[in-house]
């Protein structure tokens, strides 16, 4: 089978879906690059059909294949995410029409097969979408934030495949944490390549905004002393930091490292202090109920509230200046001596 069969066996999605480009002669690929949805709503081969209300069912992220007759249903999101998107529901069309791995497919186990096939699907939109010059292989090691926000300047791609692709291109073994946050810090999207988890997402992160703050005017390069937070009230420290800001100036590219002799980052886990004037006691986040859904802030487990849901009248009164009392805050009365 010309090589497939020994393609099959390796299982690497990427040498797959290299080879499914190299022999494909149905689309023009610079087309695709430059335009993916303007190309395949135009493409007499497959149709492209838009689904505002299509449920999520978790191929590509925004939409599924069809064989019957050849179809890709998208659900819209933005242009650069329905642009990796339409080119993953394509390889699909490519891999199970292909005249010899169409067949391999087949044969496979079904649980195999949708893994291998997905992965395919990944790897042909990254490759068409962000091609890697040697420029970009050399850099990847040392500055993987510039490299995120090249492919974001110069190709269609979404920032989220920006940083997977930069993933998935460093060398084994190299220890990064890649994010994405805007400007006010808080993640969009991340990644690890060992053991310690990337910083959450949908989480500010103060640090990340600060570095943000950097960014506008040059690129960052610097130790690390905020660390990364997470929903437990950990904290990993021990890092440094590279940063570059997007091409529209939203968002940051973040991409850190360990500086410890280990290779891994040092936790830490601070003590947290109510926000609430009138209890103000330090505690362990592990003795709270959790985090506030508004304010992210954890509730006090002695007084039993967070920063958002703390008394914002004075706590003093202005007159005698003698402190109110629990009561006297949740009344509003207070008698002066």
């Amino acid at each position: 089978m010309d090589g497939w069969d020994q393609l099959a066996a390796i299982g690497d999605p990427r040498a797959i879906a290299a080879r499914i480009i190299q022999e494909c002669n149905t689309f023009n690929l610079s087309a695709l690059r430059s335009d993916p949805f303007g190309t395949l709503m135009r493409s007499t081969e497959i149709t492209v059909t838009i689904e505002a209300g299509l449920v999520n069912t978790g191929c590509g992220g925004g939409g599924y294949y069809r064989p019957t007759p050849p179809t890709i249903h998208l659900h819209p999101a933005t242009s650069r995410r329905d642009n990796f998107t339409l080119l993953h529901e394509l390889a699909h069309h490519l891999q199970q029409t292909h005249d010899q791995w169409g067949y391999t497919l087949i044969d496979m186990d079904a649980l195999i097969r949708r893994k291998i096939e997905e992965a395919v699907c990944d790897q042909f939109a990254a490759q068409i979408l962000m091609p890697v010059g040697v420029t970009d292989r050399h850099d990847v090691s040392v500055h993987p934030a510039d490299v995120m926000a090249g492919f974001f300047a110069r190709t269609r791609a979404s920032r989220a495949a920006a940083l997977q692709r930069v993933r998935e291109m460093l060398p084994q073994g190299a220890r990064w944490i890649l994010a994405v946050a805007d400007l006010d810090g808080v993640v969009s999207t991340s990644a690890s390549t060992y053991d310690d988890p990337p910083p959450p997402k949908g989480f500010a992160q103060e640090g990340f905004r600060r570095v943000a703050v950097e960014a506008m005017d040059a690129a960052v390069r610097r130790e690390f002393h905020d660390g990364i937070e997470y929903r437990t009230g950990a904290v990993l420290d021990d890092l440094r930091v590279e940063a570059a800001l997007d091409c529209e100036e939203r968002y940051v590219f973040l991409a850190l490292r360990p500086t410890t002799t280990n290779g891994s980052g040092t936790w830490t886990f601070p003590a947290q202090e109510c926000s609430n004037p009138l209890c103000e006691k330090v505690f362990q986040p592990l003795k709270s109920s959790g985090r506030c859904q508004s304010c992210q802030g954890f509730r006090c487990p002695y007084c039993h509230r967070c920063s958002c849901s703390a008394p914002d009248r004075p706590t003093t009164c202005t007159s005698c200046f003698v402190p109110y009392t629990p009561a006297e805050m949740a009344s509003g009365k207070h008698e002066c001596f």
